[in-house]
């Protein structure tokens, strides 16, 4: 009879090459963000907090970091407006308008090195989650004021118009520009300066009231 030898390997040999393959994947993964690597957001952002005819988001989910966040069911960080987001919109502000119509949505977008696609340039897909975005957040302000999670975005037409370089600060803006019924009609665009870099259309519809 033929004898058959396998060589397995003894526990302490995978463990060091399970260790080994985690030490990898930290070494080459993407890196993200965070607040200390992006810099300081724009001074245009900083002045929306003084003007007026802008008031500042404020959400829970947003504010009080990771603690809070598990401990009210959230099992991650927030895509978008987390600490450590590639694409990282820190903050919106909202001038409302009575009636909901011509209510606009600014914010500030962070495009770090985690965006990143081809050399130096930011996935095109980060602009779309930015549009999906800045979308939903407008269409939660259908009454003038912002009220959170009171709709669903079920439509983006997005245009990519062109690429953003990593480590940009651009302007975003979501705008109502009609509202039939619970259908919300969005306006979005990203900019920098006079440059367009993306421009969406998009439709948000809101909860049945109970």
């Amino acid at each position: 009879m033929d004898t058959i030898t396998l060589n397995v390997p003894t526990l302490q040999v995978v463990g060091l090459a399970a260790a080994a393959g985690l030490l990898a994947c930290k070494l080459i993964a993407p890196r993200r963000d965070d607040d200390a690597e992006r810099g300081p957001p724009p001074a245009w952002l900083n002045d929306l907090e003084g003007d007026a005819s802008y008031e500042r988001i404020h959400l829970p989910e947003w504010d009080n970091g990771a603690a809070w966040r598990r401990k009210n069911g959230f099992k991650g960080s927030d895509y978008v407006h987390g600490p450590c987001a590639a694409v990282h919109v820190p903050r919106y502000y909202l001038r409302g308008v009575s009636g909901g119509v011509g209510s606009k949505l600014v914010g500030a977008a962070h495009f770090g090195p985690g965006a990143e696609s081809h050399r130096g340039l930011c996935h095109g897909g980060t602009m779309c989650s930015l549009m999906d975005d800045v979308v939903g957040w407008t269409g939660f302000c259908a009454t003038g004021a912002c009220k959170p999670w009171s709709g669903f975005t079920v439509q983006i037409n997005t245009a990519l118009k062109k690429p953003v370089e990593v480590g940009s600060w651009l302007r975003l803006e979501g705008e109502i520009v009609k509202i039939e019924g619970r259908k919300v009609s969005v306006r979005a665009r990203l900019i920098l300066g006079a440059d367009v870099h993306c421009d969406a259309e998009g439709l948000v519809v809101l909860k049945k009231k109970s």
